[in-house]
C-alpha cells in the first residue's frame, strides 16, 4: 500500500472566554481548503455555560467528549431532542434548514474535554429537515491490540468495524486514536478522500516521511494514495483522523450559516427571524 505523506502542518488557533472555555481551533484558514467536507474542529475545554442558545444551517454541528471528560453536556434543539452527552458520546446536529440548539454542562465546574466538529452538507442536502443522532459511548466499537493501542470508530469504518451511526448525509470518517509508544499503524483512507489529523495529546510521526505532530498541531494528508502510517518512539500519543470525499461546492459562510450562495444565506437569516427555526422550550 503506498502511503500518503502530510504536505501540511498547522497550529491550531487558540482560543477562550475567560477560566469557563478554552479551544484550539482547525479550520480552511490554517489547515487550507482540502479539508472539504469538515469546516472546523474545534478542540475544547468548557467548564461552565458559555454559549446561549444559537442557530445553525447548511451543515452538521458534532459534538464528541473524550472518554477522560470529567463532565456531560446537555444538549436540547428546537426539534425537541433532548439529549445528555456522557464521556465517550457522540451528538450529530444536521442542521439543514435550521435549527436552533444549545449545549451546557450539566454540573458547572467539571471540566468536559471534546471536540465540536462542522461537517457540510451538500447543495442537495442545504434544506433538508433538521435532526439530531446521538451515539452512546458503549456502542461505539474499538479495535485495540496490546502492542498497539486502540482506535475508537466514532464515525465510519476501520480495521474491519463500522460505527452504528449510518443516517448522516455527509458520510465521514472520525477516529480517536490512541497509541502506546514504539509502534506502528497503518490506516487505510480512500483515495479519493482528503483526510486530516490533530494531534490531542501526545507526539507521533505520521505519513512517509515522517512529520513530527504534537499536541494542537493539524497535519493535512495528501490525496494521492491511500495508507496513513502513524509511528511513535518513546511517547505515547493520541489524535483524532477525519477523512471524507470533498463536496467541491462553493461556500458561502455567514455567522451559524454555511449555504451555497449569498441568497440562500439570506433566506436562512429570514427564516431564523421570522421563527420558522423553532423554538427551544
Amino acid at each position: 500500500m503506498a502511503a500518503r505523506q502530510i504536505i501540511r502542518i498547522a497550529q491550531a488557533h487558540p482560543m477562550s472566554r475567560n477560566d469557563a472555555f478554552t479551544a484550539f481551533s482547525i479550520n480552511d484558514q490554517n489547515l487550507g481548503s482540502d479539508i472539504d467536507p469538515f469546516l472546523q474542529l474545534d478542540h475544547f475545554f468548557m467548564k461552565q455555560p458559555t454559549f446561549p442558545a444559537h442557530p445553525h444551517a447548511g451543515f452538521s454541528a458534532v459534538t464528541y467528549l473524550f472518554e477522560d471528560s470529567e463532565g456531560s453536556f446537555f444538549n436540547r434543539d428546537s426539534q425537541g431532542d433532548s439529549s445528555l452527552i456522557h464521556p465517550g458520546d457522540l451528538h450529530w446536529t444536521q442542521a439543514g434548514r435550521g435549527i436552533i440548539h444549545e449545549e451546557t454542562p450539566t454540573k458547572p465546574g467539571q471540566l468536559c474535554h471534546g471536540v465540536q466538529i462542522f461537517v457540510n452538507l451538500s447543495a442537495a442536502n442545504k434544506f433538508t429537515f433538521p435532526q439530531a443522532f446521538h451515539i452512546n459511548a458503549a456502542d461505539i466499537p474499538i479495535f485495540s491490540t496490546p502492542e498497539q493501542g486502540r482506535v475508537r470508530v466514532v464515525v465510519g469504518s476501520a480495521f474491519g468495524l463500522s460505527s452504528p451511526l449510518t443516517e448522516i448525509l455527509t458520510p465521514v470518517t472520525l477516529l480517536d486514536v490512541s497509541l502506546s509508544a514504539h509502534t506502528t499503524i497503518i490506516h487505510e483512507i480512500d483515495a479519493e478522500q482528503n483526510a486530516f489529523v490533530l494531534v490531542i495529546q501526545g507526539q507521533g510521526s505520521f505519513g512517509v516521511p515522517g512529520r513530527s505532530l504534537h499536541v494542537h498541531q493539524a497535519g493535512l494528508c495528501e490525496r494521492t494514495n491511500s495508507g496513513l502510517q502513524v509511528q511513535t518512539t518513546d511517547q505515547s500519543v493520541q489524535y483524532l483522523l477525519c477523512a471524507g470525499l470533498p463536496l467541491s461546492e462553493p461556500i458561502y459562510a455567514q455567522g451559524p450559516f454555511v449555504m451555497n450562495s449569498a441568497e440562500q444565506i439570506q433566506q436562512v437569516y429570514a427564516d431564523y427571524k421570522s421563527g420558522k427555526m423553532g423554538h427551544l422550550v
